[in-house]
């Protein structure tokens, strides 16, 4: 499975300029924390102008949406300290994912992703 990586997010990015929807997410000051949270959303709000511009899969796109979530959830709970409403939001993201992949979870690549980020 290929999760997306930065600098094909910020490709991404690049060529669609989206406007995110940035309403509900909270301020941050720290640049690293913000860029990797707009990687996650863009991720999570553009699925279906990645699949027209890229050669992701829905699949792929699924799984680094729940790879960069998690990456910003970790650097979070690093640099500002825990917040028990992101893990809430991993494991909706773990149920999106069975949900649209019809229960064919990678759990496999779910332990790897959650072993390998932790900063």
């Amino acid at each position: 499975m290929n999760i997306i990586t930065k600098e094909e997010i910020e490709h991404m990015f690049e060529t669609l300029k989206p406007n995110l929807d940035e309403s509900n997410i909270i301020v941050l000051e720290d640049g690293e924390l913000s860029k990797v949270l707009k990687y996650s959303l863009f991720l999570q709000q553009c699925v279906q102008e990645i699949i027209t511009i890229a050669s992701f899969t829905h699949e792929e796109i699924l799984y680094s949406q729940y790879y960069w979530f998690v990456h910003f959830k970790n650097l979070y709970f690093y640099k500002v300290g825990y917040d028990g409403g992101m893990d809430q939001q991993a494991y909706l993201l773990i149920e999106k994912l069975s949900t649209e992949l019809e229960g064919n979870v990678d759990w496999h690549l779910i332990e790897e992703i959650e072993t390998n980020l932790i900063i």
